[in-house]
């Protein structure tokens, strides 16, 4: 049992952590973040070019009237839209393996950390959990990029989640 998950995600990556205590406290340190899962949005981690690349070329713009160039503005509404649908479905799969988390985990506390952008894709997506079984908290940070270690510390430290406990080195 793990009362808490973390997410910690960016548009290119998520990554999902459950607060784990340890068999021999009076040993190690507990609890400890331990990494459950690590998703990666690859459409959003590939280069600009490989994404967007245009065999056209020259295409994308059209001759208006006297030979001026006139952009050819469908072009990034096209691009906006499926970054849109390429987020929104990577925000859905990082809701369907917290659902998964908190199944077998049987989690209680969700602190979600991220920026605001990817907090907006995330939110209508979080309607799926199960709110009666668990307490979300957002936290507005990106710290995606943090070792386990380092995102308990400063988690705990604002307060989001329970501090580890180091055993006493040496006597009284």
């Amino acid at each position: 049992m793990a009362e808490y998950c973390v997410v910690a995600a960016e548009l290119a990556k998520a990554r999902i952590f459950t607060l784990e205590s340890s068999d021999t406290p009076e040993l190690e340190r507990s609890p400890y973040l331990t990494e459950y899962k690590t998703l990666s949005n690859p459409e959003h981690t590939a280069s600009e070019s490989e994404i967007w690349s245009d065999s056209r070329g020259a295409q994308r713009e059209h001759q208006g009237g006297q030979g001026t160039a006139v952009p050819h503005h469908n072009y990034d509404e096209h691009r906006d839209k499926r970054e849109h649908q390429v987020n929104r479905k990577f925000a859905k799969d990082i809701v369907a393996d917290l659902k998964q988390v908190i199944r077998e985990k049987n989690v209680s506390h969700l602190v979600l950390c991220a920026e605001s952008q990817m907090l907006g894709v995330l939110r209508p997506e979080l309607n799926a959990l199960p709110t009666d079984q668990v307490t979300l908290t957002e936290v507005y940070k990106d710290l995606a990029h943090l070792k386990p270690q380092e995102l308990h510390l400063k988690l705990a430290e604002d307060g989001f989640l329970p501090k580890d406990k180091r055993p006493a080195v040496g006597g009284p």
